[in-house]
């Protein structure tokens, strides 16, 4: 066997390998490349239809925009559960499409402007997203990925008596179980004290935490996580939190005009 003979050998062992190692979904579920599509539209979706609840209607809304979804893919409502069972227990394949849906969020949301419903928290001109970490992300009850830290560190822009505002859009995919997710928030001042801020996030939808102005000390540092956690559920049915559209503005109210200094005459 001459030398070209015995690579070219290799390398049709090698393809024939490649071939026989590479994973397969069962044909009766969503592929892992349309399963993305699908996810994507859903949050899309379901953003929107938060969005457009003004009247109340939210349940109603994204019900609706879901349903519009699985019509886009031409899916059932059945092989969409089905097959995010079947992605919840291969976990090798959910982090890998959470992970391309991750960085698709993070470009959707450099490339677009704040949401409506956002604009209504800024009303002050000196406004500034300061938010640099990844702009969307998955948890799962299940240690390690049931937390997402985050910190951020203050900047020469941070100003006393300067309000932020965390927030972003929620989606929970769950098949039982209570949804509980708790959100942190530590702000470290320049003298060393903390004010600490948490609260729940039990349904999808949109959640801010405020933090309150500080007149007399600037901010160091704001440090906190996203904590899922799985209640007293033990089972291993679909629980899923996807969290987007990330933002936490620093604002600044205008300067207030300075009132005219009264004239005295002699």
């Amino acid at each position: 066997m001459t030398t070209r003979q015995v690579k070219v050998f290799f390398l049709l062992i090698a393809a024939i390998v490649t071939v026989g190692c590479k994973p397969t979904v069962p044909s009766e579920y969503i592929s892992p490349d349309e399963m993305e599509d699908v996810l994507y539209d859903y949050y899309m979706s379901q953003a929107m239809a938060t969005v457009d609840s003004k009247d109340g209607r939210i349940e109603y809304n994204r019900r609706t925009y879901f349903l519009a979804v699985l019509k886009k893919h031409d899916l059932t409502e059945a092989q969409f559960d089905s097959s995010m069972v079947y992605y919840y227990r291969r976990a090798d394949y959910l982090r890998k499409i959470y992970a391309r849906l991750e960085d698709r969020m993070n470009l959707e949301a450099e490339g677009t402007a704040a949401s409506s419903q956002r604009r209504r928290f800024i009303s002050s001109v000196d406004t500034a997203d300061i938010w640099r970490d990844k702009k969307a992300f998955m948890l799962v009850p299940s240690v390690p990925y049931n937390r997402f830290d985050f910190e951020v560190k203050a900047d020469t822009s941070f100003r006393k008596g300067d309000t932020y505002l965390l927030s972003f859009d929620t989606n929970f995919i769950y098949q039982s179980g209570s949804k509980d997710a708790v959100l942190y928030l530590a702000v470290r001042y320049d003298n060393d004290s903390v004010a600490s801020y948490s609260q729940n996030v039990m349904v999808s939808g949109y959640t801010q935490m405020r933090v309150v102005p500080n007149n007399e000390h600037l901010v160091r540092d704001l440090r906190g996580f996203v904590y899922l956690d799985k209640g007293r559920d033990e089972s291993s049915t679909l629980k899923l939190m996807f969290i987007n559209n990330i933002q936490m503005l620093r604002m600044r109210k205008p300067k207030d005009t300075e009132p005219a200094q009264k004239k005295y005459y002699t």
